[in-house]
C-alpha cells in the first residue's frame, strides 16, 4: 500500500506546512586562497595595460682582472640589460538574476520564515566570483578546465564520465571543476567536439566529481538547463573542455605567441612561474627570466626536492631580498609530506594559542614556510611562494579593482530583463571588476613538478 499523507483526509490541508528557516548549503564556500591574491594587491589597473621593466643582466664582463706590470686596456664597458614588459588587464564579468514577482511576493509578505532570496542570490554570487578568482590563480590562461585521458558513455543515464589527463603537461585538472558549472568540449585546434542528442545542445554540466579517481560527470542540457538524452560523446584523448562564454578559443597545436593575451581568462601561476620558455606579459620564461624549477621526473616526492629547489632558488635571487613563508600544494601532497614530519626534523607543528594558529611547516635555513593545502593547486604542482622583505616589494602584484555595479550615474543597480517580444517579469544586475596578475620576480617562486604522490 502506497503511503498517504495527511493532506488526504478531509480539511487535511488546513493543517499547515511548516518550512525550516533557511537554505541548507551542500557546496563548498571556501576561496582561501582570495586572501592569498588580496594580499598581493598594490593597486588598481589605472588604464588598459600595465608596463613594466626587467634589468636581466649586471654587464659582468665590464669587470676583469689586470697584470699591473704591464700595460692593459681597461675591459670593454658592457651594459646592464633591461626590457619593458606589459601585462593587460582583463575584465571579469558576472550576473545576478531573480525572478521580479516571486523577489517582490517575499519582500511584502513579512515571514521570516522566507529565506530573502536577493541576499541569497547576492552571497552566492559573492562566494563564486571570489572562487572563480581563487582558481585563476593556477591557470595558464588559455581558460582550460580540464584535458581528457578518456571518456565513458552511459547512455542509460545520459551522461558522460571523463577520467582527466593528469600528465605533467596536461592543462587544467579536476579541482577547476565545480558542481553545476556549464562546459563545452573542444578539441585541441580550437573547434568544437559537441555530443550527439536528441534536442539542441547547449552545454555540459557538471553533475560530479572525484578527486580520488580523476573523473568527472557531465550530462547534456539545452539553453534552458534542460537535461538532454545521450546519443554519443564523441569525445577523444586530449579533448579540453572550456567554461560557457569564454570568447576566444585559441588553437592549442600551434605554438603560443603571448599567455597574456591569448585569451579573456586571468593569468596564473602555471604561467606566471613557468621554466619551459613560454612568453607571459612579453617575458619569455627562460635564463634569468624563467621561474625556478624542480623536474622530479616521476619520483615520489619528498624533501630533497624541496632542498634542491630552495637550495637553487636562494643562488639564483639571493636570499636577503625576500622570505619564504608558503609551501603551497594540493591537499593530496599535503597528507603525504604529513608522514614525512614523523620522520624528519625539518618538518615543524605550529601551535599559537593567542592567534588560534595551528598548522606545520618546513625549515630551510632562516626560512619558515607554511605547509598550505589548496583544491584548486594540480597535484602536479607545488609552489613555494616568497613575501617581501622591508622596501622589496611584492614578488606577485595583484592589480585589480573590486566587483562594482555597472549602471548608469544614481542609476538602478538591477533592471528587468529584456526579452525577444518585450521585458520579461525578471530583475537583473550585472557585475564587473579589472584584475591582472603580475611576476615581478619569476626566479622568486619554486615549481615543484612532475612527481608522484
Amino acid at each position: 500500500m502506497a503511503f498517504s499523507n495527511i493532506s488526504n483526509l478531509p480539511l487535511g490541508t488546513f493543517l499547515q506546512i511548516a518550512f525550516s528557516e533557511g537554505l541548507r548549503n551542500q557546496l563548498s564556500n571556501d576561496y582561501r586562497d582570495w586572501d592569498v591574491i588580496k594580499q598581493k594587491k598594490v593597486g588598481n589597473p589605472e588604464g588598459r595595460e600595465t608596463r613594466f621593466l626587467f634589468k636581466t643582466g649586471n654587464g659582468p664582463a665590464r669587470v676583469q682582472s689586470r697584470n699591473p706590470n704591464f700595460t692593459s686596456t681597461f675591459p670593454t664597458a658592457q651594459r646592464l640589460s633591461a626590457s619593458e614588459k606589459t601585462a593587460v588587464a582583463k575584465e571579469i564579468d558576472a550576473t545576478i538574476e531573480l525572478d521580479y514577482n516571486l523577489w517582490k511576493r517575499l519582500s511584502i509578505s513579512g515571514d521570516v520564515k522566507y529565506a530573502d532570496n536577493l541576499a541569497a542570490e547576492i552571497e552566492a554570487t559573492q562566494i563564486v566570483t571570489k572562487r572563480y578568482l581563487a582558481a585563476s590563480l593556477y591557470k595558464d590562461g588559455t581558460g582550460v578546465v580540464g584535458q581528457v585521458l578518456s571518456a565513458a558513455d552511459d547512455t542509460a543515464l545520459d551522461q558522460v564520465v571523463v577520467t582527466l589527463n593528469s600528465d605533467d603537461d596536461a592543462r587544467g585538472h579536476v579541482g577547476f571543476f565545480e558542481y553545476d558549472d556549464l562546459l563545452l568540449p573542444y578539441n585541441l585546434d580550437g573547434t568544437a567536439d559537441n555530443p550527439t542528442v536528441t534536442g539542441t545542445f547547449y552545454a555540459y554540466k557538471v553533475t560530479d566529481r572525484s578527486r580520488k579517481n580523476n573523473t568527472v560527470t557531465l550530462k547534456p542540457v539545452d539553453a534552458g538547463e534542460n537535461f538532454l538524452p545521450l546519443t554519443a560523446s564523441s569525445l577523444d584523448a586530449d579533448d579540453v573542455f572550456y567554461r560557457v562564454g569564454q570568447p576566444t578559443i585559441p588553437d592549442l597545436t600551434a605554438p603560443i605567441a603571448e599567455y597574456g593575451t591569448i585569451t579573456e581568462e586571468p593569468v596564473g601561476l602555471e604561467s606566471l612561474a613557468a621554466s619551459d620558455g613560454r612568453t607571459v606579459h612579453s617575458i619569455v620564461m627562460s635564463g634569468s627570466t624563467a621561474g625556478s624549477s624542480v623536474d622530479a621526473e616521476g619520483a615520489q616526492i619528498d624533501v630533497t626536492h624541496i632542498e634542491e629547489g630552495m637550495n637553487d632558488m636562494k643562488i639564483r635571487v639571493g636570499e636577503s631580498a625576500y622570505k619564504w613563508t608558503k609551501m603551497s600544494m594540493c591537499p593530496e601532497a599535503h597528507s603525504a609530506f604529513i608522514e614525512s614530519r614523523e620522520t624528519d626534523r625539518r618538518f615543524q607543528s605550529i601551535e599559537d594559542n593567542k592567534r588560534g594558529l595551528k598548522m606545520f611547516a618546513y625549515q630551510h635555513r632562516n626560512d619558515l614556510l607554511e605547509v598550505y593545502a589548496s583544491e584548486y593547486i594540480p597535484k602536479k604542482r607545488v609552489y613555494m611562494l616568497p613575501e617581501e622583505k622591508s622596501g622589496a616589494g611584492k614578488v606577485l602584484e595583484f592589480h585589480g579593482t573590486d566587483f562594482e555595479p555597472v549602471k548608469a550615474p544614481n542609476g538602478s543597480e538591477f533592471l528587468l530583463k529584456a526579452g525577444a517580444s518585450g521585458y520579461e517579469r525578471r530583475i537583473q544586475s550585472f557585475l564587473e571588476c579589472y584584475a591582472v596578475m603580475i611576476c615581478k620576480h619569476p626566479a622568486a617562486i619554486l615549481q615543484i613538478h612532475d612527481f608522484e604522490i
